[in-house]
C-alpha cells in the first residue's frame, strides 16, 4: 500500500502541476514502513542512514514485484518469500 500511495501522490503532482501532493509522497510511501520498524520490529529503518540506497532498493523491489520477477529474485538469493 505504501509505495503505491507514494507513487499516486507523485503522479497526482505531475498531472496537476501542484507540489503539495509531492510533499505527501514520502510520508505515505514510507510512513507505514517506518511505523513498523520502530513499533513492531523495534529497529531503525535503513532509510535514515542510507536514504539514496534505500530509495533505489525500494524502486528495484517495486519493479520486480510489478513485473512478476520477485520470486525469481528470492530464489536467486536463496531466500524464502514472506
Amino acid at each position: 500500500m505504501g509505495p503505491r500511495a507514494g507513487l499516486a501522490c507523485a503522479l497526482l503532482a505531475a498531472a496537476s502541476g501542484r507540489a503539495a501532493p509531492l510533499l505527501a509522497a514520502p510520508v505515505l510511501g514510507y510512513g507505514m514502513a517506518w511505523y513498523s520498524h520502530f513499533f513492531v520490529e523495534g529497529n531503525r529503518p535503513a532509510t535514515f542512514g542510507h536514504p539514496v540506497w534505500s530509495f533505489l532498493c525500494d524502486l528495484r523491489m517495486f519493479s520486480l514485484t510489478l513485473t512478476g520477477r520477485i520470486d525469481a529474485e528470492f530464489a536467486r538469493l536463496r531466500l524464502q518469500p514472506p
